[in-house]
């Protein structure tokens, strides 16, 4: 009996997919459980495994189309089996990109002559893979193995992989990062003077989202200077008892502390109504080499610091080596956009839907406040600001959440 594959539904916002590569040609025996393609979204690629023994016998979607969740994009079935019937209804056209107030589509403008680019470093010469039929060459490189190529500038279009079916594996990547190190360094290229930048269909799809939360959501914003005094000594103890703690651990869970005291805050939207979520799963921004990414730190109420620091560490570990799964990107309730460790005094974000509010924290500071009458000290110092959804947290609320997460913050025994 023949079976179907099917765009997945990797998130609850997620509404359509595009196919970043098949990883298996038509006509190919698969096995279950073996890689099939994979899928790109705002969040993570992710490989989708074959549900049954059989052939690859139709491609429907080719690589780069956007289909709704839940399409036909695939079928297997046995050799001599009957496929027409999945063939007669294949999707045609992609999903439109569009956004629906304006259907007519933004002219593409004619793309700059790209600049010649630096010489890829040396790797073994072998025959390039023959293309399909219909132009579309395969691909047969696990993301691993890309990622890994992509820190090092490496072209693999010439390689053979030991993989199954000539796949190119990371064990095989990282043989030309070694034999890269040991061949003399390469005469560097000319600096870029102009070009287009091509974003990854991941960087595509998070701008989309970003832009509709901006232009759909009222946003406001409350901002708010929280004294770090004891943020730092909080710190100190811990590097004391051999504990690696940051900063952001401690805003973590004075955050997660203050939304069980403030549920509206830690609510989501559904169409036109909101709901108060059950847990308290923070999010917390990465800047990985694939962009933005936000893993979740769930029921973080219930962690103690401890705890957060070492789930936030494997998850920014994760994030940084292009490893987190689906389940470490979904479910969360709130976001924390920290960029202090770039110098950044304060600064907006814009919130993640379907979340209500995400809370930007700048850099500690040392920063001239009263001190007593007629006295001042320096101080270390940091800038709080919650953006919020207007709809459903008024400025009176974000106000009072602010002030209680600042009192948390200063006070050594709701810190702890």
């Amino acid at each position: 009996m023949a079976t179907e594959i099917v765009m997945p539904k990797l998130g609850l916002t997620m509404e359509s997919g595009a196919i970043s590569a098949w990883l298996v040609e038509e006509g190919q025996e698969v096995q279950k459980g073996q890689a099939l393609l994979e899928i790109a979204t705002d969040k993570v690629t992710m490989e989708v495994e074959a549900q049954a023994d059989g052939i690859l016998r139709k491609i429907l979607v080719p690589v780069g189309q956007e289909v709704p969740v839940s399409t036909t994009i695939g079928v297997i079935a046995a050799a001599d089996e009957d496929i027409d019937s999945y063939v007669a209804v294949a999707p045609s056209d992609p999903v439109p990109t569009a956004a629906p107030s304006d259907p007519t589509p933004p002219a593409t403008p004619t793309p700059a002559a790209p600049p010649t680019p630096a010489a890829p470093i040396p790797a073994p010469q072998a025959p390039t893979p023959s293309a399909d039929a219909d132009g579309r060459r395969p691909h047969k490189t696990s993301p691993k193995a890309r990622k890994i190529a992509a820190e090092h500038s490496l072209d693999l279009s010439g390689v053979n992989g030991s993989g199954p079916g000539g796949r190119i594996v990371s064990a095989d990547v990282l043989a030309l990062v070694e034999q890269a190190r040991l061949a003399p360094a390469p005469t560097p290229a000319a600096p870029v003077a102009e070009g287009l930048i091509e974003l990854s269909r991941a960087e595509q799809v998070a701008a989309e989202r970003l832009t509709a939360s901006y232009q759909q959501i009222p946003h406001i914003h409350i901002s708010m200077d929280v004294s770090a005094v004891w943020l730092k000594q909080f710190r100190t103890g811990y590097q004391l008892e051999g504990k690696k703690i940051s900063f952001n651990d401690l805003i973590v869970k004075a955050t997660a502390r203050t939304l069980r005291e403030f549920p509206r805050v830690n609510s989501l939207a559904e169409g036109d109504h909101f709901r108060y979520a059950s847990l308290i799963n923070i999010g917390v921004a990465v800047a990985a080499e694939q962009g933005l990414v936000v893993p979740v730190i769930r029921d973080a109420a219930e962690k103690t610091v401890e705890e957060i620091a070492l789930e936030g560490t494997r998850l920014i570990d994760a994030a940084r080596r292009g490893e987190l799964g689906p389940d470490d990107m979904l479910g969360g309730t709130f976001t924390i956009s920290n960029l202090g460790m770039f110098g950044v005094s304060r600064f907006t974000a814009i919130i993640n839907p379907p979340q209500v509010a995400i809370l930007a924290v700048g850099a500690i500071e040392n920063r001239v406040v009263a001190s007593g009458t007629d006295a001042f000290a320096v101080r270390p110092q940091l800038t709080l600001t919650l953006a919020a959804d207007h709809r459903v947290v008024d400025g009176a609320l974000a106000a009072r959440f602010l002030a209680r997460l600042k009192e948390v913050l200063e006070t050594p025994g709701l810190l702890g």
